[in-house]
């Protein structure tokens, strides 16, 4: 099961690479007005992907004060942890295709997630690394070394709340 994964998370990354690619040209056809459009687009689609693990109507239901609750489940390590690993393939992608513009730029960094940026973009792969057969050795390494990195990201954040 887990080469199965390994292999799917191998060509999921080709479709994003050749997606960045295509678009970061496509994107360069449209006039200001159509890029704009599509900024806005982008930035509402990560605000929706943020918020879609909060459970408001949860919260709601038990009397809960709805915001605090909200706050507390964003701040948590769940939920940063969650961010990290989304928002750090998608808004360096953003950047790079051309949809990070100014006038969305300050709606990305009221989620907080345009400290993203600057990470490396999908744009470019290693083809020939891709298309290599599977290593089970690399994939069990690639496995241990992202639990280990989730594991000190979790005690960092235990400690911080002691």
């Amino acid at each position: 099961m887990k080469d199965i994964v390994y292999l799917v998370t191998r060509d999921e990354a080709r479709h994003v690479t050749f997606g960045v690619n295509y678009l970061e040209e496509f994107i360069t056809t449209l006039s200001d007005e159509e890029r704009e459009e599509r900024a806005l687009f982008a930035f509402e689609a990560c605000a929706i992907s943020r918020e879609r693990l909060v459970a408001t109507d949860v919260f709601r239901h038990f009397g809960w004060d709805v915001e605090e609750s909200r706050r507390k489940v964003l701040d948590g390590f769940v939920m940063s942890t969650f961010r990290n690993l989304l928002f750090q393939r998608v808004v360096p992608n953003l950047r790079r295709i051309g949809l990070l513009t100014d006038k969305v730029r300050p709606k990305f960094e009221e989620l907080g997630i345009l400290e993203y940026e600057t990470m490396s973009d999908d744009g470019d792969i290693d083809w020939m690394k891709l298309e290599r057969p599977l290593d089970t050795g690399e994939a069990q390494s690639h496995e241990q070394s992202m639990l280990a990195a989730f594991h000190d990201a979790l005690h960092s954040d235990q400690v911080a709340a002691t």
